[in-house]
C-alpha cells in the first residue's frame, strides 16, 4: 500500500473509533474534509469553516514553507466558501441527535462546547495513536487542547506516562522549557484520554539558538537533581540488564552480551545520573519568545544517564534524512559523543563537578544506544513495520564496536 492508502485506511479505523455506532462515518465527498490535499491527507478538518481555519493555522505552523504557503492557500479557499471545490476528498460523520463521541466527551471534559480535528497518521510505527485538536466552534483562534488518546498497552501506557510527566514538572518563571499543561487526562470507552494546553505555536517562529537549545537540556537533566554513582552500583544499570533479560529474539541476545561488556569495562567508572524527556527531537521542540517549546513527553524518565536527550537530538536528526545510512548515523554517535556532550561539560557552579566528563562520553552514548534498542525491541517497531525497527542492522553493531574500541584502547 502506497503511504496515501494506509494514513486513509488508519484515518477511515480512528474516526468509527471516536465516532461509534450509532454515529456513521463513510468515505469520501462529505462535511469533514481532508487537507492538505487527496494526494497527501494529514489532517481531516471539522465540518464548522471558522474552526477549520484555526486547524490548519495550528496545522501549518509545524510545516515545511513550501507546506506553509499551501496551507495559506487552504485557509484563503475555506474562508471564502471555497473549500470543497479544492478539498474534494473526505468523510462524511452523520451523529444523531444524543450520540456519544469524542467530541461529545471532550466538550464535557474541557466545560465548553468543541469540535474535532483529526490528525491522519502514518503507518509503521508501534507507538503512533490519535492526536486531535479541540477546537470551538465558530472561531478561528488557537486550539482548546491538543488531546492523544491510548487506544491498546501501549499507546495507553505513553499517554498516561505523559500525564504524569507533566504533572510533575517545574514550572519556574524564566525557564528555558516551557511544556504543555494537563487539561484532563482520563478514560472513555476504554481508551485513555489526555488533553493539554496548546503550545503557542501560531506564534512568529523563533530561531533554536544552541545557547537556548543547550540550556534547556540542562534544564531538563536537571528537573529531578543530579547524582553521581558507579554504573554497576546504579540503579538505572539494574533495571535495564533486567529490561533487556526478558527480550525475546537473537537481537536481544545480541544486546544482552554488548551490555555484558560494558559492566565488564566499565562498572566501577562514575556517571552522573539525572532526567531525560526521552524523545527529545527536532520535531518535538520550537523556538518561542526567549524559551524553548518542547511536546511529547510521554517518554520522560528520571535516574538515567545525563547527556541522553542531547544524544537522541542528534540521532534522530540524522536518521530522518531517508538518505542517511543509520548505522554509520549510531557509528558517529560514540565516535562524535565529547562534542554532542558539551553542554553537560562545564561545571554549573565552582564548586561542583561537571554533568559528565569527556572521557565517559562514549560511555555515556553507548548506554543510549542499548536505551534506544531496548525500547525499539520492547515496542515491537520491527514488526509493526517500522523502517528503523531492525535494531541489530544499525543500533546494535554501533553498540558492539564501541565496546570493542574501547577495550582495545584499555587493553
Amino acid at each position: 500500500m502506497t503511504d496515501t492508502a494506509d494514513r486513509l485506511a488508519a484515518l477511515s479505523e480512528t474516526t468509527r473509533l471516536l465516532w461509534p455506532e450509532p454515529a456513521r462515518v463513510a468515505p469520501g465527498p462529505g462535511d469533514r474534509l481532508l487537507a492538505p490535499g487527496a494526494r497527501r491527507p494529514r489532517i481531516l478538518l471539522p465540518a464548522d469553516r471558522a474552526a477549520a481555519v484555526a486547524a490548519l493555522r495550528a496545522y501549518g505552523r509545524m510545516e515545511s514553507r513550501s507546506a506553509r504557503l499551501v496551507t495559506a492557500g487552504l485557509i484563503w479557499s475555506l474562508r471564502c466558501g471555497l473549500g470543497r471545490a479544492v478539498l474534494r476528498r473526505g468523510m462524511r460523520v452523520d451523529v444523531p441527535d444524543g450520540a456519544e463521541t469524542v467530541e461529545t466527551y471532550l466538550s464535557a471534559a474541557l466545560g465548553r462546547p468543541v469540535c474535532a480535528a483529526l490528525y491522519a497518521r502514518p503507518a509503521g510505527r508501534a507507538n503512533d495513536k490519535p492526536v486531535l485538536q479541540a477546537l470551538s466552534p465558530g472561531s478561528a483562534g488557537p486550539p482548546v487542547a491538543f488531546v492523544k488518546i491510548g487506544v491498546d498497552e501501549l499507546t495507553g501506557r505513553l499517554v498516561r506516562a505523559e500525564a504524569a510527566a507533566l504533572k510533575r514538572l517545574p514550572r519556574a518563571a524564566g525557564a528555558a522549557v516551557r511544556a504543555p499543561e494537563v487539561l484532563h487526562s482520563g478514560s472513555w470507552r476504554g481508551l485513555d484520554v489526555l488533553a493539554l494546553s496548546p503550545l503557542p505555536t501560531w506564534e512568529p517562529k523563533r530561531p533554536v539558538t544552541p545557547e537556548l537549545l543547550a540550556a534547556a537540556l540542562r534544564e531538563i537533566a536537571g528537573t529531578a537533581g543530579t547524582e553521581r554513582i558507579r554504573l554497576a552500583a546504579s540503579p538505572y544499570w539494574a533495571a535495564l540488564r533486567d529490561r533487556v533479560a526478558g527480550l525475546p529474539g537473537e537481537a536481544a541476545g545480541r544486546l544482552r552480551a554488548a551490555l555484558a561488556g560494558i559492566g565488564e569495562r566499565h562498572g566501577d567508572t562514575e556517571v552522573v545520573f539525572g532526567s531525560w524527556h526521552g524523545d527529545f527531537t527536532p520535531w518535538n521542540i520550537g523556538g518561542a519568545d526567549g524559551a524553548l517549546l518542547v511536546w511529547d513527553w510521554e517518554r520522560f524518565t528520571t535516574g538515567v544517564p545525563v547527556g541522553f536527550d542531547a544524544l537522541h537530538h542528534r540521532l534522530q536528526r540524522a536518521v530522518s534524512d531517508p538518505a542517511a545510512d543509520p548505522a554509520e548515523a549510531a557509528a558517529g554517535c560514540v565516535r562524535d559523543a565529547a562534542t554532542t556532550l558539551a553542554p553537560f561539560a562545564a561545571r554549573q557552579a565552582p564548586a561542583e563537578p561537571a554533568w559528565a566528563e569527556p572521557a565517559q562520553a562514549g560511555l555515556v552514548a553507548r548506554l543510549y544506544l542499548a536505551e534506544l534498542a531496548a525500547r525499539y525491541l520492547a515496542d515491537r517497531q520491527a514488526e509493526a513495520g517500522a523502517r528503523l525497527g531492525d535494531v541489530g542492522a544499525w543500533l546494535i553493531p554501533a553498540l558492539a564496536e564501541g565496546v570493542r574500541e574501547t577495550k582495545e584502547t584499555h587493553g
